[in-house]
């Protein structure tokens, strides 16, 4: 059976092992009901917020987006139990590569293996994301509240 990446997912710099300098800060959101994968990344740098909302399909279709200052060419596949993100990035007239392995290291905690290669930058980076547990309130009893992942819920 095939991991599910759905949850929030919280950088954590202790971990993580970047060839770029670190963001204050990184939040994905997912949702996942394979082959619909849903990835909201906010990366926040000196206090200011990026965030990039792609939704993906796991079966190697091809994405294309275009965003403020770049455009994407994304294809998402499974190779066991990774998910593969492999994109083409074009910033103005630079292109590079970006794969990216996801990899569920336990149930709360999500590893992401980047490689970049272009022809003005390289980089790697190894990216741990902790799962953020929200407090549960069931919907019969609002009193209570163990401690649950609600962010793959519709």
């Amino acid at each position: 059976m095939k991991p599910n990446f759905s949850g929030t997912w919280q950088f954590s710099r202790a971990r993580s092992q970047l060839g770029i300098p670190a963001p204050d800060g990184t939040t994905l959101s997912v949702k996942h009901r394979d082959p619909i994968f849903e990835l909201t990344r906010t990366h926040v740098t000196n206090g200011n917020a990026a965030t990039l909302t792609l939704d993906l399909r796991t079966d190697g279709s091809e994405t294309i987006r275009d965003f403020p200052g770049f455009s994407l060419r994304v294809w998402l596949q499974w190779d066991g139990d990774e998910l593969v993100f492999d994109a083409i990035v074009r910033r103005g007239e630079h292109t590079g590569r970006n794969t990216v392995r996801y990899r569920i290291a336990d149930p709360n905690v999500l590893i992401a293996d980047e490689r970049y290669r272009g022809a003005d930058t390289n980089y790697d980076n190894v990216w741990w994301f902790d799962r953020l547990i929200t407090p549960f309130v069931s919907d019969s009893d609002p009193s209570d509240r163990r401690g649950r992942d609600r962010s793959d819920e519709a």
